[in-house]
C-alpha cells in the first residue's frame, strides 16, 4: 500500500511525515522547492490555456504529489509527468467529485420543482436534503482523496459511508486541515488583484496546500474523533 501497512490493526505512520500539522508548513509546501513553484505555475498557465482539461490536469497533479508525499519520493512535483497517467488520475478524481456531490444537485433540482409548483413542505425538504448532502460530500471528498493516493485503492472512491467514517475517525486534525484548506482558498482570492489571472496560479497553490493538510492530519497527526471530543 505505498508504504503504508498495519501492525495490531492500527495504520502504521510514514516516519517522515510531521506529528503536528502546522499552518506555516502546510502554506510553504507548494512554493518550498523549485521544483514547486514551476509546477505552481506550470498548473496556472493548464488553466488558462486548456480550461477543464487543465483544471483536471491540476487534479491528477495534486494526486499524484500526495501520493509522493505519503511515501517520501523526491521530488514531489515532477512537472505534471507522466502526463497520460497525471490525466488519467484528473479525470477520476473529477468524476469521484461529481458522484458526491451529484446527490445535493438531484436535491437541489427537486427542491426548484417543488416550488415552482407551490409544494411547500416538498419544498423545504429537499431543500434541507440537498444542504445536507452537500455538506456531507465536501466534508468527505478531502479525505476519500488523500486516502486512495496514498494507499492506491480505487475501491475507496466507490464507499462514501466509509470513507465519512474514516474522516470522522480523525476528526479532530481533520477539520484542523479543513481550516487552513478554507484560509487557503480565502487567501487565493487575492490573486484576482493581478488582473484576475493571477487566481488561476493561487488556487493551484491553494489545492497543493489542501493536499499537504489532509495528508498530515490523516496519516500523521494525532488520532481525535468527534465522538472523543465530547
Amino acid at each position: 500500500m505505498n508504504g503504508q501497512g498495519r501492525a495490531r490493526g492500527r495504520v502504521v505512520r510514514p516516519h517522515h511525515l510531521p506529528t503536528e500539522l502546522k499552518i506555516a508548513d502546510a502554506f510553504q509546501f507548494p512554493i518550498a522547492t523549485k521544483e514547486a513553484r514551476k509546477d505552481v505555475l506550470t498548473g496556472g498557465c493548464l488553466i488558462i490555456g486548456l480550461l477543464v482539461v487543465g483544471w483536471i490536469l491540476n487534479l491528477g497533479n495534486r494526486l499524484n504529489v500526495v501520493s509522493r508525499f505519503s511515501t517520501d519520493d523526491r521530488p514531489y512535483f515532477r512537472g505534471f509527468k507522466p502526463w497520460g497517467c497525471t490525466f488519467r488520475r484528473g479525470c477520476i478524481s473529477f468524476a469521484t467529485i461529481s458522484s458526491y456531490l451529484a446527490p445535493a444537485a438531484l436535491f437541489a433540482v427537486l427542491a426548484f420543482w417543488c416550488r415552482q409548483n407551490a409544494i411547500q413542505l416538498g419544498h423545504f425538504l429537499l431543500a434541507a436534503l440537498s444542504a445536507i448532502s452537500f455538506c456531507a460530500g465536501v466534508f468527505t471528498l478531502p479525505g476519500c482523496m488523500t486516502v486512495y493516493a496514498v494507499e492506491g485503492d480505487p475501491k475507496v472512491l466507490r464507499q462514501p459511508v466509509r470513507a465519512f467514517s474514516r474522516a470522522w475517525a480523525h476528526c479532530g486534525p481533520y477539520l484542523f486541515a479543513w481550516w487552513i484548506a478554507a484560509l487557503s482558498i480565502l487567501l487565493s482570492s487575492l490573486g484576482l488583484l493581478a488582473a484576475g489571472v493571477g487566481f488561476f496560479f493561487t488556487s493551484v497553490w491553494a489545492w497543493d496546500v489542501v493536499g499537504y493538510a489532509f495528508t498530515v492530519a490523516m496519516y500523521s497527526a494525532t488520532e481525535v474523533s468527534c465522538d472523543e471530543r465530547g
